[in-house]
């Protein structure tokens, strides 16, 4: 090697050159869709430790379970409208509905071509979790102290928080699994990765975690994940986030950009083709 010559670069940050390579060949305007202005603003608000309020806190858990049931496009295009039937975002008063009252509000959604066969049940464990941080905010002082709390117990770092209220005894929120709790925070200004199923096939495809089934029926075919898997994965996009001096949320937007739909779609072979490049697979 010569004096000029650099040092080899990192696995994570060839993938993540790779990546972006192969997105601009998708679409040259990509980064105008990922992250933005009200992303920044919340992790921003949690790095300073501006708390959220209890009526943030219902509606931002109210968008991540819906995007566990529905396409992110059409939460978007329902989002504005959201705060009538859920009454402001109020979290006592969405706590002490009755299981009729709740089951209610789908149509409300179907009516804008925006229910799913999970929804009602998805709403209904979401009225518990209100009147689980409903009740908390009235002891502690605020819907936002459970997160925090919460997270003291967990060890300090998002990702483990995400287990523990995916998984836990103490502090599991009704309806809401590992993947949809990651979702939750990233809402409320925690800076970590959504193990969705798509971020699940990169990371697989990338030979960053070993998953024990991974059964590859189709193209896109995501690993059925345990959740020591899953919080291996959300390490293995916090690790390329920081070898790219990125933010973890943003590196996860971007990966699920290249896996989704309304993305690039890549398969899970042209996924391995990125890691393949950078240096064989384990």
């Amino acid at each position: 090697m010569t004096g000029t010559e650099s040092a080899p670069r990192k696995l994570e940050q060839c993938l993540w050159d790779r990546l972006q390579q192969r997105l601009d060949q998708w679409n040259p305007a990509w980064r105008e869709h990922v992250g933005g202005p009200a992303t920044e603003e919340r992790l921003a608000r949690r790095r300073n430790g501006d708390p959220f309020s209890d009526n943030e806190i219902f509606e931002r858990l109210l968008l991540a379970l819906l995007s566990g049931n529905t396409r992110w496009s059409t939460v978007e295009r329902i989002q504005g409208e959201l705060t009538g039937p859920f009454e402001g975002f109020s979290l006592p008063a969405y706590a002490s509905k009755t299981d009729s009252e709740v089951a209610a509000l789908a149509p409300w959604f179907s009516e804008r071509k925006a229910g799913s066969t999970g929804l009602k049940a998805g709403l209904i464990r979401l009225r518990d979790t209100a009147a689980l941080l409903d009740r908390y905010s009235r002891d502690h002082g605020s819907a936002d102290a459970y997160f925090l709390d919460a997270l003291r117990e967990a060890g300090g770092e998002p990702e483990d928080l995400a287990v523990v209220l995916g998984s836990s005894k103490r502090w599991k929120l009704p309806g809401f699994g590992i993947a949809l709790a990651a979702e939750a925070l990233r809402n409320i200004g925690f800076d970590l990765c959504k193990p969705d199923r798509h971020v699940l096939r990169c990371i697989a495809a990338w030979d960053l975690v070993e998953f024990a089934n991974w059964p590859q029926a189709s193209d896109f075919t995501a690993p059925k994940a345990t959740p020591a898997e899953l919080h291996r994965t959300m390490y293995a996009v916090r690790a390329i986030a920081e070898a790219n001096s990125a933010g973890v949320s943003y590196a996860t937007s971007v990966i699920w950009t290249a896996g989704a739909l309304s993305g690039a779609r890549l398969t899970n072979n042209e996924l391995a083709d990125i890691r393949t490049v950078c240096s064989p697979p384990r």
